[in-house]
């Protein structure tokens, strides 16, 4: 089953909309993601500045909630399908973590939740 992103529709409650500086560090904080990052618990991944990008721990499936925040406002969020972390060969793993990034780069452009479903075989 392939990789599936999708834009939920569902704006980010309280979003902060960053200006195009922090614009910028948002889509550095969020390239630095790899695919160990999606099996950590709750905590801060990384940092740029005053933009840092959040673990904020497992939806009740075993989904992986990401937030890209500002202060203590978000701009951008995903939840990565638990069955996407299972990816075991480097290959694959790459391929999740790239998705993940995009969903983020995603959902900052438009504003909206997004998440990442599917499996890589």
């Amino acid at each position: 089953m392939p990789l599936t992103k999708t834009n939920t529709r569902n704006a980010i409650p309280g979003i902060v909309v960053p200006n195009a500086s922090q614009r910028k560090r948002c889509y550095e904080v969020i390239a630095q993601l790899d695919f160990a990052d999606l099996g950590r618990g709750a905590m801060t991944l990384h940092t740029v500045d005053d933009v840092r990008l959040d673990m904020q721990g497992r939806t009740a499936a075993g989904d992986a909630n990401l937030a890209v925040q500002i202060g203590g406002d978000v701009c951008a969020s995903a939840v990565i399908s638990h069955t996407a972390l299972i990816a075991n060969n480097t290959e694959n793993q790459r391929g999740v973590s790239n998705a993940a990034i995009s969903v983020l780069n995603q959902s900052l452009d438009t504003g909206n939740n997004w998440t990442l479903t599917g499996q890589l075989p």
